[in-house]
């Protein structure tokens, strides 16, 4: 199970992740923040044609999320692409080894400036669950 819900949030999105596994949150972390920079764009493509390798570690698995998708981020902009999918080969609480999977684009919906820590704080929820906030600087 793995759930995105976008949030209201003054002059930023805000981004709630819920999973029953830490893959599961970081790829639908993944998943919302495409969805942001251009709704259904992950639906309506039919093949991955672009995918990058991207390595992160950090002090915990909040700054992890955060690193990893700010690398996403980067490596959208630079290659004016969406990223919808990855294949992680390592993931620890802070270290990461994937593969990103996206498509070209001709143009963004929405600008990120940046992917912030202020609200983020991965952790298991009463449930089992893993969730957190992500807040996106846009």
């Amino acid at each position: 199970m793995k759930k995105y819900a976008l949030l209201p949030h003054t002059a930023d999105i805000r981004l709630k992740v819920e999973a029953s596994s830490l893959e599961e949150l970081f790829l639908a972390a993944l998943q919302g923040m495409a969805d942001i920079i251009k709704p259904n764009f992950c639906k309506q493509i039919k093949e991955h044609t672009v995918q990058k390798t991207v390595q992160t570690s950090s002090v915990d698995t909040t700054t992890l999320l955060i690193d990893f998708l700010s690398d996403i981020l980067m490596h959208s902009q630079v290659n004016k692409a969406i990223y919808c999918h990855t294949t992680f080969k390592k993931l620890e609480s802070n270290i990461l080894h994937a593969t990103i999977f996206g498509a070209p684009v001709d143009s963004f919906d929405e600008d990120i400036k940046a992917v912030t820590y202020h609200e983020a704080e991965v952790k298991k929820n009463e449930t089992g669950n893993w969730k957190t906030v992500i807040i996106f600087d846009i």
